[in-house]
């Protein structure tokens, strides 16, 4: 498991603990009040931080410093479809947000898929949210199963799903990225820094299934998956591999699997 299982999982998948999405895990008044300062100066954060990175030679160095604070409050790990349903099974409370993270890097607001949870009947985002016109005009509450038909559509349209903490181990954020829309997934064109693990997962291609169509490699957005033309089969770099589940969505012949991360030795320190 993560480290953040090890920490707060209590041997536990750590967003799979309904603990973690109770507000009573911000105990502080410092905690309660760093997603407001998060979001808040999200948008200055991102324009001065990556002007930085682009005006050094060394900006992976730069990128990493800036991640590894981020770990201490703020940090993520990508999940497959199947667990983001789990996490909103736990939900009480949840609303869609457009992509702080485009709105930040495009301008763009539209793009619904940032998703807030708290799993008790709570108005702790929406409250938050109202102070800022650009994103509570486009706030909404929604149920759990229309998040779940949601996060198929993302899936469908080879998009990321990822759980975020906000004052660890609160987590509160499910976000939909793409590497060039998401500000923390940007990190991987600067040395393949993240601050966010690897998943619990890994996947695997069945070569008697496989037809060598090579869709799955138009959804690893990681460059996991290579093609061999003397099998005509899909293969997958397991150690490259971030266990997101995409490539299961393009597979036409379900050829693909997820395996447990942990049950393979060489991958259990890789994170």
């Amino acid at each position: 498991m993560c480290e953040f299982c090890t920490q707060h999982g209590e041997g536990k998948i750590w967003y799979l603990r309904l603990e973690n999405y109770l507000e009573e895990r911000l105990a502080t008044d410092e905690q309660r009040q760093f997603p407001q300062n998060l979001y808040e100066n999200l948008e200055n954060w991102a324009a001065h931080s990556w002007a930085a990175v682009n005006a050094v030679d060394d900006p992976g160095e730069l990128v990493k410093i800036g991640f590894e604070e981020m770990k201490k409050e703020h940090y993520g790990q990508i999940l497959p479809l199947e667990d983001v349903e789990k996490i909103f099974d736990m939900s009480l409370n949840m609303i869609r947000i457009p992509c702080p993270c485009r709105l930040a890097l495009h301008g763009v607001k539209e793009h619904r898929s940032c998703y807030h949870v708290v799993a008790t009947p709570s108005n702790f985002w929406k409250n938050m949210f109202d102070q800022w016109p650009d994103i509570s005009a486009e706030l909404d509450v929604v149920t759990v199963e229309e998040a779940k038909k949601d996060f198929q559509k993302f899936d469908e349209a080879g998009l990321i799903h990822s759980v975020w903490s906000f004052g660890s181990p609160f987590l509160g954020a499910l976000c939909n990225c793409t590497p060039m829309d998401c500000l923390s997934m940007r990190g991987l064109f600067y040395g393949g820094q993240r601050p966010f693990f690897k998943a619990e997962y890994v996947a695997a291609i069945d070569a008697e299934k496989c037809i060598g169509c090579r869709e799955c490699m138009t959804f690893c957005h990681f460059g996991a998956i290579t093609y061999s033309s003397s099998s005509e089969k899909c293969m997958v770099r397991q150690m490259t591999c971030f266990g997101c589940g995409l490539c299961r969505t393009a597979c036409p012949n379900d050829a693909i699997t997820l395996l447990d991360r942990n049950a393979i030795p060489v991958l259990v320190n890789e994170w």
